[in-house]
C-alpha cells in the first residue's frame, strides 16, 4: 500500500465514524422526543378520583359534571389519600386544599378546567410543577 492509499483509507475511516456518531445522536434525540410525549386532559384525568370544594357557577357545574362523567372519572364526596385532583370553585376550603397538596393531588381552579377543556389542543406538561407559593408584588410610593 502507498503512503496516499493509506491516508485516503483512515480519512474514510474517520468519515464513518462521525457519521455514526452523529447518526446515533440524532437517532437518540428524536427517540427522548417521542418519550416526553404529553398527555390530553381526558389522559390525564381518566380513571381520577376527583373532589369538587367550593361553590361552581351555574353554567360551569353541569359542563364539569358531564365531562368528568365522559372521562369515566370518580367524583368523591371528602378528600382522601386517594383523590389524584382537586377542582376547586368560589369559597374553597383553604385546609382542604393544603391536604390535597400534601397528598400529591393535582389542582386545578374552575376556570381553568373550563379553559383548558375548551381547548382540545392543549396537552399537559408533565414535568411541570405547581406553584409552591403565590406570588406577591411589592410597590413601593
Amino acid at each position: 500500500m502507498t503512503p496516499q492509499t493509506l491516508i485516503i483509507a483512515t480519512y474514510i475511516l474517520i468519515f464513518l465514524f462521525v457519521s455514526f456518531l452523529v447518526f446515533n445522536h440524532l437517532s437518540d434525540k428524536q427517540n427522548k422526543i417521542k418519550s416526553k410525549k404529553q398527555k390530553t386532559m381526558a389522559e390525564e384525568f381518566k380513571g381520577q378520583k376527583v373532589l369538587i370544594d367550593g361553590k361552581l357557577h351555574k353554567e360551569h357545574k353541569l359542563e364539569i359534571k358531564e365531562q368528568l362523567e365522559e372521562w369515566d372519572v370518580e367524583v368523591e364526596q371528602k378528600m382522601s389519600t386517594k383523590t389524584g385532583i382537586l377542582i376547586t370553585g368560589k369559597n374553597a376550603d383553604e385546609l382542604v386544599i393544603e391536604e390535597a397538596k400534601s397528598f400529591g393531588a393535582k389542582i386545578y381552579s374552575e376556570e381553568a378546567f373550563i379553559a383548558l377543556n375548551k381547548a382540545p389542543q392543549y396537552v399537559l406538561n408533565k414535568d411541570a410543577k405547581p406553584l409552591e407559593e403565590k406570588a406577591t408584588v411589592k410597590v413601593e410610593n
